[in-house]
């Protein structure tokens, strides 16, 4: 569906790294009928990557383990390995995103689309790469503090972090826009910030405030960028 043939407002949210919170984060999602993309590294799991975020210690989801916890949501690329794309030889560049495109068209049954930048870095060599694997989509974490639509998708910068201190005030005034051109409110972070900071009544606030509106298109990243 054309969203924008029915609506001129969307919201979406866009998460990093496949980390165990995805599964209170999702479930929360689903409570408010919000739509989200999860960005994975498929190469990383439970038992080789964890490291301390404040008080508590993060761990990435075993994802084949878990198609479940996504469904209804996007499943999409961060790099087999959180690899800064920058940093690689275009030999390595190529196995980091490709690996990971295969690995969630198996585990997940359809092809990614789009990605996360690592770091949120990326270049004109990584641009070319992305373009030539077929990914019409890639975020970085520079907010904008807009929801104007972007032309350069491979480009695309969020309108903030779940943690801006602008949050909730970017949220009143999408909701009481009142634009004849498409706007797009596009929300990221990582989910262990919120058990890190204490934050899931923050959120909760914050998917409260927007779910609901039947003025607003709620889709995932790949179907607010790209349709």
């Amino acid at each position: 569906m054309n969203w924008q043939s029915r609506f001129h407002k969307a919201v979406t949210f866009s998460y990093d790294d496949g980390n165990e919170q995805d599964i209170r984060l999702a479930a929360l999602f689903d409570r408010y009928n919000l739509k989200a993309t999860f960005h994975v590294n498929t190469g990383l799991n439970r038992d080789n990557s964890a490291w301390k975020y404040g008080d508590i210690w993060v761990h990435r989801l075993n994802l084949a383990e878990c198609p479940e916890v996504y469904r209804g949501h996007e499943v999409s690329v961060h790099g087999s390995t959180h690899q800064d794309l920058t940093a690689l030889t275009p030999n390595a560049l190529y196995e980091e995103l490709s690996r990971d495109i295969d690995a969630i068209t198996q585990i997940y049954g359809i092809t990614p689309v789009g990605l996360s930048y690592p770091y949120g870095a990326w270049n004109e060599s990584v641009l070319e790469q992305v373009s030539l694997l077929g990914l019409r989509y890639g975020r970085g974490t520079h907010s904008t503090h807009s929801f104007a639509p972007q032309e350069n998708l491979l480009a695309f910068q969020p309108t903030c972090h779940h943690d801006d201190p602008e949050i909730f005030q970017l949220a009143k005034a999408f909701l009481e826009s009142d634009s004849d051109t498409p706007q797009i409110f596009y929300i990221w972070g990582h989910s262990y910030e919120l058990d890190g900071k204490q934050h899931w009544d923050h959120m909760e606030r914050l998917c409260n405030m927007l779910a609901g509106r039947p003025d607003i298109f709620y889709g995932t990243n790949r179907e607010v960028l790209l349709t």
